[in-house]
């Protein structure tokens, strides 16, 4: 790991200190990379970015703890990349984008030129499932990246199909990488990388699973697709998040007509929210993919 990861690893140790913060701070100084965390600190502090209460005793400890996590990742088979760094994906750089990645399988296939994600409810109907499966395949078959959340249902369906189709799919989750969330799909998290796609987090994994963090998932889902399809969700369902942060990147929003007949409400509440999307035949559909 270069210098400049293993800095902001430190800097996200310390209390008050958050993605945003540090990208706020190393965005203000020219080469970050030549400085050592003491000074990056001093700066932080100077700016009012970083508490002057932290002193040298709570940087101590976030070496240490920096060590401990690097040397806990080196035996899980966990990597980490910061978005200061040579290979960061370049899919990843839009506005709000993460300053550290923890994945595991092969991070180059965020590369690749065709990338979209397949999202949807955690309890769809056996249609919704069935959608989400054929729009991974499809995807798959035509040379796409399939973007999902590894969450039971939807996500599960969009991941499985990539793979039928011997496609690459990545998973970001909502929590570090081991154990991988939830318990039930580490079998398909497995296959994953084992088939050449990847998963990724923000977050290390001694940190707790918390309810922004699913939200915090869903613009990762939504940045680094180049438009999103969207089986079964309803109002007020964690899907609503991805798809608010796809009409915020400016990625298209896709479904057939009976998904719409089956969640009304979820596309209502997206015309309220001003939320735009398009409704296809499943076989226009088919053609948006193969045209893309």
């Amino acid at each position: 790991m270069n210098h400049i990861d293993e800095n902001i690893i430190r800097l996200m140790q310390l209390k008050g200190v958050g993605r945003q913060k540090v990208k706020q701070l190393l965005d203000m100084i020219t080469v970050p990379q030549s400085l050592n965390l003491k000074e990056i600190v001093e700066i932080g502090q100077t700016f009012h970015i970083i508490s002057k209460q932290i002193g040298q005793s709570d940087l101590d400890a976030s070496i240490n703890e920096t060590k401990r996590l690097i040397d806990e990742c080196d035996q899980l088979g966990i990597r980490y990349i910061s978005y200061l760094a040579d290979g960061f994906p370049a899919c990843l750089n839009f506005s709000d984008n993460p300053v550290l990645l923890y994945y595991q399988g092969d991070l180059e296939v965020l590369n690749q030129p065709k990338r979209a994600a397949v999202i949807g409810s955690r309890s769809p109907s056996q249609m919704g499932s069935d959608f989400a499966f054929q729009a991974g395949k499809v995807l798959a078959e035509n040379n796409f990246v399939v973007i999902s959340g590894l969450a039971v249902g939807a996500d599960f369906a969009g991941h499985t199909g990539c793979l039928a189709a011997d496609g690459k799919t990545v998973a970001i989750l909502p929590s570090g990488l081991a154990p991988v969330y939830p318990a039930s799909n580490r079998g398909l998290a497995e296959k994953i990388c084992d088939q050449g796609g990847c998963l990724i987090s923000e977050y290390n994994h001694h940190e707790m699973i918390q309810p922004y963090k699913f939200i915090e998932r869903d613009r990762l889902q939504s940045g680094t697709s180049q438009f999103v399809i969207v089986s079964n969700f309803a109002p007020g369902s964690g899907t609503i998040h991805t798809l608010d942060y796809a009409n915020k990147y400016k990625r298209p929003i896709y479904s057939i007509p009976l998904i719409y007949e089956e969640s009304r409400d979820g596309f209502n509440y997206l015309s309220q929210k001003g939320i735009g999307f398009k409704i296809v035949e499943n076989t226009g559909l088919a053609q948006l993919i193969e045209n893309y």
